[in-house]
């Protein structure tokens, strides 16, 4: 038995001395593997076996090993180089990757010692394999994997991108701004980013609207801050935005985004450009000078044309055309048709920007909400409020039109408004001894191409230059003053008079602030335009006959006659009070009747307009940021016109499917729509 134990024991034994020289065997053949195998090691052989093919000097003496670049600014140690021996050998230009020289000149300005490769290229820094290196695969978890093109361009712009302060006089180098050559896609993707209005619902380095989230660190999310549940395709960042951009509420449920309509090369583009969106934590020596003012607050205003583009073509479309309520559930305005704009004035756009529409997708444009700044919000208003005018100098006096023609013309134009041959409804008379007297043909004309916004009277220059001549000729024969002086001197004007006589004597039918009440509004900008100092002062020295207003000159002879220089006060006030910027958009005169235009407004508009005015298939009417933006004559004006290319008839000129509404009940339906109104907002 002792035997047999024995003998056990010592196979035991030499079984575990086997099996430990087995092991170390494995561990020996696992380091040397480990040590002499690596991939970095076959890739430097085989570089070597390149320069060697190349007949270079010293290919056998090249420097081999891990090398790396420490990169203290970035909080990182590249260490690409261990495989990319010829990134900087213009020899290598043909050859595969990963021996490959760098193509162009970026490394001229960002060389490898100073930026290494990950901060632009992405990647795992510190990797030494491939797989590992471009940190695609799950199971790597890196957060920045390697970018391919055209997707690499968004690195330029986390140093380099200004999106607002980029813009230099044509002609002339900007060095600051971003490179052309690499840029393409990043460029367009720019420049989409700017034309599809991604900034009316996005901010991005404070500017914009605030119904999306904020872009401005957009590019900095990691893919796992992704959610690919609905995702087709590649699970990577740029299909997710490209899937996004197409059909926002099938990635994101629950989006209120828009669809953006591009092909797919406009998708990767302003894929490209999210990703570049970024402000990385280095040290601000790396950054543009442009890039540094956005990111401290700093940046050039935005013109009116540029400001629509970013911040309003989302909704309202590159061409103001607006969304019909059959495709959107609460509509979009079009805020480029033409009725609409021959109507609107600035101060209703600023208004509507400035304050937005409760329970529309409309926000304010408030500086403290959005960040644009008083001086944008006039220049974008300034923008849209001449969209479609042609130049007002058009030269049209002095030659003679067709005195019939113009009739037919004042029948099928004007008539609705100033009624037969002339004699006023609810507009002014034009045949009127006291107009006629004082009026000469520049101002009928520049009336006719402006219009009168906010008091009615919209502008024809929709018309032909022919037919405008007829106007003027139909005007003529009513027996116009051709001959009189138009220059006239009159003494400097002092304000503050001219504000004490307006007060007594002219706001009493004018209104206080010229927006007029039983009388026309005075204080009107398209008015002033139009009037020169010749037609005010006679207008009220000598009054208009058969009219209200009386001469303050001839027909009074107590202390409330007015001299020459009394008049002189009263017009120097009226025209630096029309430039003065509004407390509020004064509603202005409308003697029509709110019981009989309730009337009007059940029987014709709540179809569309809903019937407490909510909108339903049309703007919501009963709203209050609305009513205190639109003026009396914005209401009658757009009743009248209505609005070409939408369901939106014209009630002035009637169609086949709908009356026409005399002057009358036109007035007591605007007087309906303004008994809606409960609070006046303050400009």
């Amino acid at each position: 038995m002792r035997m047999n134990e024995q003998k056990y024991t010592y196979r035991a034994q030499l079984m575990v001395l086997i099996g430990s020289a087995v092991l170390l065997l494995l561990v020996f053949g696992a380091w040397i593997n480990e040590g002499m195998n690596k991939e970095w090691r076959k890739v430097q052989k085989e570089y070597a076996g390149i320069l060697k093919g190349n007949a270079k000097p010293g290919y056998d003496a090249f420097e081999r090993g891990i090398f790396q670049v420490d990169l203290p600014d970035f909080n990182r140690a590249d260490r690409c180089v261990s495989c990319h021996h010829g990134l900087e050998d213009t020899t290598m230009m043909q050859a595969k990757q990963p021996h490959a020289s760098h193509p162009g000149d970026f490394l001229e300005d960002h060389p490898v010692q100073r930026y290494g490769c990950t901060i632009c290229h992405g990647g795992q820094p510190g990797a030494l394999s491939r797989e590992e290196a471009f940190g695609r695969l799950p199971e790597t978890y890196w957060p920045y994997p390697l970018l391919e093109q055209p997707y690499i361009q968004a690195s330029c712009g986390k140093c380099h991108l200004a999106i607002f302060n980029d813009r230099v006089p044509e002609g002339q180098a900007n060095p600051e701004s971003l490179p052309a050559e690499g840029m393409e896609v990043f460029l367009r993707g720019k420049n989409l980013f700017s034309t599809e209005g991604c900034l009316g619902c996005h901010q991005a380095r404070g500017l914009g609207g605030i119904l999306g989230p904020d872009l401005t660190q957009q590019g900095e999310k990691t893919k796992h801050e992704y959610s690919f549940q609905n995702i087709e395709g590649e699970q990577s960042i740029s299909n997710w935005l490209k899937e996004h951009f197409k059909d926002p509420e099938m990635v994101s449920p629950g989006s209120q985004m828009l669809k953006i309509n591009l092909d797919e090369g406009d998708l990767e583009a302003l894929a490209t450009f999210v990703m570049g969106l970024a402000r990385p934590d280095i040290p601000f020596e790396y950054f543009s000078l442009p890039a540094i003012h956005e990111f401290k607050g700093e940046r050039e205003n935005l013109e009116g044309e540029e400001g629509f583009s970013y911040l309003c073509s989302a909704c309202h479309g590159k061409q103001g055309e607006g969304k019909a309520y059959g495709e959107f559930k609460t509509g979009i305005p079009s805020i480029g048709n033409p009725d609409f704009l021959r109507v609107v004035s600035r101060d209703y756009i600023r208004f509507t920007m400035a304050k937005g529409r409760s329970l529309r997708q409309m926000a304010s444009w408030s500086q403290d909400i959005s960040g644009l700044r008083p001086t944008e919000l006039d220049e974008i208003a300034g923008y849209l409020s001449r969209q479609g005018r042609p130049p007002v100098d058009r030269e049209l006096t002095g030659i003679h039109g067709n005195s019939t023609q113009g009739a037919a013309l004042y029948d099928q134009h004007c008539r609705t408004c100033h009624g037969i041959d002339g004699k006023g409804e609810v507009a002014v008379a034009l045949n009127q001894e006291g107009l006629l007297n004082y009026a000469d043909e520049q101002f009928i004309l520049t009336t006719l191409l402006n219009g009168r916004r906010n008091a009615g009277m919209p502008a024809w220059y929709t018309l032909e230059d022919e037919e405008l001549r007829d106007l003027l000729a139909h005007f003529n024969s009513w027996g116009m003053n051709r001959g009189m002086n138009r220059t006239i001197e009159l003494p400097e004007a002092d304000l503050e008079k001219g504000a004490l006589s307006y007060h007594y004597m002219c706001s009493r039918c004018h209104g206080e602030f010229g927006e007029g009440e039983t009388g026309p509004a005075i204080m009107n900008r398209d008015f002033l335009d139009a009037a020169d100092d010749r037609f005010l002062f006679a207008t009220i020295a000598l009054g208009r006959s058969h009219t209200a207003m009386f001469g303050w000159s001839t027909d009074l002879y107590n202390q409330e006659k007015l001299e020459r220089p009394d008049i002189s006060n009263i017009i120097g006030y009226m025209r630096k009070s029309a430039k003065q910027e509004l407390s509020y958009v004064y509603p202005g005169s409308n003697p029509g009747s709110n019981r009989e235009g309730a009337i009007l407004f059940e029987k014709y508009c709540t179809e569309c307009h809903g019937e407490s005015g909510e909108g339903l298939k049309a703007p919501a009417l009963n709203n209050q940021e609305f009513l205190s933006a639109a003026s009396n004559g914005y209401l009658l004006a757009t009743i009248t016109l209505g609005r070409s290319g939408t369901a939106m008839p014209s009630w002035g000129y009637g169609d086949q499917e709908h009356p026409v509404l005399n002057g009358k009940e036109r007035q007591d339906l605007v007087a309906y729509i303004r008994s809606l109104q409960r609070i006046q907002i303050k400009y």
